[in-house]
């Protein structure tokens, strides 16, 4: 990213991204998740989430689904809060389960009709992100770093150069996205395991019932 920060993603999340070169955004046209009919368990995400770090950082990420929703694609806008200002992820979420890794997928609102994944884990008071960026974004950051199984040659997409970092466009089918997805996300997800480089897993947890209430109260929100 050459040193500038990504406007997709949390300013806390994105600066673990700082130092990766190439695109700084990617987004698909077609959907990874609906092409994929394969149920996965995953808990309710609605709610308050706090960025669980060492600093005394504040950050939220409101979810605002449908109590108790556990489908495959969640409805709802989703909200990142920091210092009184929101950034709209979206007005949707689907979940599909690659080779044992849980991918996240956002309906975008800026820009529209498109989407982003990302390589999460959740569970019911915990949600982790690897690396704070999409995973086209990373992989392609890993691709460069060492050899991998996986190749890009697989895909269409293009490139798209912007002053605050590249955007990477997949045009591919969902059919091919998901086969270059399933060889390609455990090696992204073993980066975040070691904590190699700039690729982690970002911490989110959930709020109690007493301080969502009470961030709600808060000034500036």
């Amino acid at each position: 990213m050459n040193g500038q920060r990504a406007s997709i993603f949390p300013a806390a999340l994105a600066a673990i991204a700082i130092g990766l070169t190439g695109c700084a955004d990617a987004i698909t046209v077609h959907s990874v998740a609906k092409g994929s009919r394969d149920r996965v368990d995953v808990p309710t995400v609605d709610g308050r989430w706090q960025l669980a770090t060492d600093e005394e950082d504040v950050s939220l990420l409101v979810v605002e689904h449908r109590p108790g929703d556990e489908g495959q694609c969640r409805a709802g806008k989703v909200t990142y809060v920091e210092n009184g200002d929101s950034t709209e992820y979206g007005d949707e979420v689907c979940f599909v389960e690659l080779n044992g890794q849980l991918l996240a997928e956002f309906h975008t609102t800026q820009p529209a009709d498109f989407y982003r994944q990302y390589l999460v884990r959740i569970q019911s008071d915990r949600i982790e992100v690897c690396g704070g960026l999409p995973v086209w974004v990373l992989l392609k950051e890993l691709k460069n770093d060492r050899p991998t199984g996986y190749s890009f040659d697989s895909l269409q997409y293009t490139v798209r150069l912007q002053e605050k970092g590249d955007l990477m466009v997949i045009i591919s089918p969902p059919g091919e996205m998901l086969a270059f997805l399933e060889i390609a996300l455990p090696e992204l997800g073993s980066a975040c395991d070691l904590g190699d480089r700039d690729f982690k897993w970002s911490p989110f947890e959930r709020l109690p019932a007493e301080e969502e209430q009470a961030e709600e109260g808060a000034p500036g929100e």
